[in-house]
């Protein structure tokens, strides 16, 4: 038998198969062994996810295509260098606490088929009204977008098209927030695998009503693959847009979609932002997004998600005007074993401003939803009205909710609430709808309708047709 005063190196390299057929089955094994044999198992496997974590990273950058931009080539190396210096999110981090990422590191990944092998688009893409401007495997599509209906005053480009005085100024603003090099793990990932980085401007003064499309698409390949997207959005002054960003695949193709998204809302203009996640139910979706909103402006933001087996949406907001309003809201769909996860930060920095934040998440099955939303009121920026509520509804006992609002008042002379509720379809509801001659099935459906449809209403009505089919499936 090992004695306890053995040396803590004989046990970590005595094999786990030794421990499981021989220790533990002695009776003279004491408890204090036990527990030192259940630290070591917990250190194998940290090692081990160490490790795939590792060869998880090394999967990613290993697919990259190489770069002839010198304003790229510098920032991926920057960002290079940074990544192998920072630890893996894992639950020990507080912005990743309660996801778990297993779903992630678990992929690996290899380089676009040379053939392409591109699904046809048109019929899907004919649903779509307005200007569209599409990716596909990370890469602009020319033969797929239609800019057609751009107004030509828009400026679409690669921004190594831009002056150079412009691309400085435009790196430098990527820089920031969520999206930025200081944004995070995945944001830095993002910068470190780029081919391209596209700018989307609308100038001074100019009012659209039609919504302009960005359309990302995952492919048909027989193997994983990686797309790192990454778009600048410039409202100018004065201006009034609509973008609807979607995420899209057909026939469940497995991918990493690792996208970030820089918005800039000059002065007294509206800019109405939509995030549409239907991405494969194979895939990994992750979205970094940062909005920066200037004097006497209006950001509206609002998405949906019903894609993705593992999804996470990380929004930062910093008002930086005054007299600035801001709304959030979003509708989580989840079913099987799929992973929601909604984060946002939202920080009012000069006085005189509102913002609201609605989140919805309804989930059943095995689903996992996470909420984790922070209003930051900084010193100076009094007079602030903010309110923030997120609402659950699980339709099974085996799906779960973590929810996390968060308030962080630095000053007075405030107006701020938050709030959280989760629970399942109301009883007395559904009686009464049933009392009234409604079968219960008919009953569910119409309350869960109800309870996404003011999340929805400002979609069209394919979106709303989408979503309606996938709560007829939930049912």
């Amino acid at each position: 038998m090992i004695k306890l005063q053995t040396n803590i190196s004989t046990f970590i390299s005595t094999p786990d198969i030794f421990f499981r057929e021989h220790l533990l089955k002695k009776k003279s094994f004491s408890k204090r062994s036990g527990l030192i044999y259940q630290k070591l198992v917990s250190c194998s496997k940290t090692q081990n996810k160490q490790d795939d974590c590792k060869e998880w990273l090394d999967s990613i950058l290993s697919v990259r295509y190489p770069t002839k931009k010198e304003y790229l080539d510098k920032w991926r190396k920057v960002a290079i260098n940074l990544i192998k210096g920072m630890p893996f999110p894992s639950k020990t981090d507080e912005s990743w606490r309660l996801t778990s990422l297993n779903k992630v590191y678990g992929m690996r990944f290899s380089k676009e088929e040379n053939d392409n092998n591109v699904f046809d688009l048109e019929d899907q893409l004919n649903k779509y009204r307005g200007p569209k401007i599409v990716f596909v495997n990370g890469v602009y599509s020319e033969k797929f977008s239609d800019l057609s209906n751009l107004n030509e005053k828009l400026i679409l480009d690669e921004l190594g098209n831009f002056p150079d005085k412009h691309i400085d100024n435009i790196l430098e603003f990527l820089s920031k927030g969520e999206s930025g090099i200081n944004g995070g793990f995945f944001p830095t990932l993002n910068i470190a695998c780029l081919s391209g980085i596209y700018v989307l401007s609308i100038p001074p003064q100019l009012q659209m009503d039609t919504p302009i499309n960005v359309i990302y698409v995952g492919s048909n390949q027989s193997s994983a693959i990686a797309l790192n997207h990454r778009l600048v959005i410039i409202s100018g002054s004065d201006s009034k847009s609509k973008i609807i960003e979607h995420h899209i695949s057909k026939n469940q193709p497995e991918y990493f979609d690792n996208t970030a998204i820089s918005i800039l809302v000059k002065e007294n203009s509206t800019l109405d932002f939509f995030l549409v996640n239907e991405s494969s139910g194979n895939s990994i979706f992750i979205n970094s997004i940062h909005a920066e909103i200037k004097e006497f402006s209006r950001f509206n933001f609002s998405s949906i998600s019903i894609g993705g087996l593992f999804s996470r949406v990380n929004l930062g907001i910093d008002i930086n005007g005054t007299d600035c309003e801001c709304n959030v809201k979003g509708i989580s769909v989840a079913n099987n074993n799929q992973t929601t996860d909604f984060h946002s930060r939202i920080s009012h920095n000069l006085p005189n401003s509102q913002s609201s934040q609605l989140q919805k998440m309804l989930l059943t099955d095995e689903a996992h939803g996470v909420f984790a939303g922070k209003i930051q009121v900084q010193h100076g920026a009094g007079n602030t009205n903010s309110d923030q509520l997120c609402k659950t509804l699980l339709l099974s006992s085996s799906s779960r909710i973590d929810a996390l609002p968060i308030l962080e008042i630095n000053n007075e002379n405030v107006k701020c609430t938050h709030g959280s509720t989760v629970s399942d379809l109301d009883k007395n509801q559904l009686f009464y709808l049933q009392s009234r001659g409604i079968p219960e099935s008919e009953a569910k459906k119409l309350l869960t309708i109800g309870f996404v449809n003011e999340m929805i209403n400002d979609y069209g009505e394919e979106i709303k047709s989408k979503i309606t089919k996938k709560l007829e499936f939930l049912m």
